[in-house]
């Protein structure tokens, strides 16, 4: 089970038309992706002029986030785990899109059911490894959790890299300047090579480290 933390991500991966690599890379389809109710209304995909200026950046991720959306479900209410949601509540840049995510995969870890959350919010990810309770209250998230910068390092190992580095590149012509990330900027484009953008990534992820496998870090 996919369970999909935020919109950054998939506006990302949608971007550079790696939606369903990244699916494939992680043995899933769009049919195993799970969203909360409210992602296709953030992104205001009722008016696709507005979404692509203040949100996707481009006619064609647009268009591949309306196809994916159609194929994902919509969770449930979560199961509520007191505990859990006292610790999150001391960790002000935990969302409440986050909050009810990180509760249904704590439910789906003690069910001993598989789950990768993916989401683009280091910031709320940083946050969670500096908390002092991070080994006892989010024991779930360890190699459980993807971000931009390892869906990336699993994409160059899934596909390599020229292939990622090329679809990357091409996603900087089609889209909104504004609206382009940092860090695909700098990790990927003409005259870098592997070697460049994998300690890029790689340098981005220190924060949140210890979520990742061991030789991520």
């Amino acid at each position: 089970m996919i369970l999909l933390s935020d919109n950054d991500l998939v506006v990302k991966l949608a971007q550079c038309d790696l939606l369903q690599e990244t699916l494939v890379s992680l043995e899933s389809g769009a049919n195993d992706c799970f969203v909360l109710s409210s992602l296709p209304y953030s992104l205001r995909l009722k008016d696709p002029d507005k979404s692509i200026e203040k949100y996707v950046g481009s006619v064609q991720a647009y268009e591949r986030i309306c196809g994916f959306l159609e194929q994902c479900s919509v969770l449930n209410d979560a199961k509520v785990d007191f505990d859990l949601i006292d610790h999150m509540q001391k960790i002000d840049e935990v969302d409440p899109g986050e909050f009810a995510l990180f509760l249904h995969a704590n439910d789906l870890h003690g069910s001993g059911e598989q789950f990768k959350i993916l989401t683009g919010d280091k910031r709320a990810l940083s946050a969670i490894c500096s908390y002092e309770h991070f080994d006892t209250a989010f024991s779930f998230l360890p190699d459980n959790v993807d971000c931009l910068e390892s869906s990336m390092l699993r994409l160059i190992d899934y596909a390599g890299y020229e292939f990622v580095n090329e679809r990357v590149s091409v996603a900087r012509q089609q889209v909104i300047e504004k609206k382009y990330d940092k860090v695909l900027r700098f990790a990927f484009g003409e005259g870098r090579d592997e070697k460049h953008c994998t300690e890029c990534l790689r340098s981005y992820m220190l924060d949140v480290v210890k979520l990742f496998n061991p030789q991520m870090g």
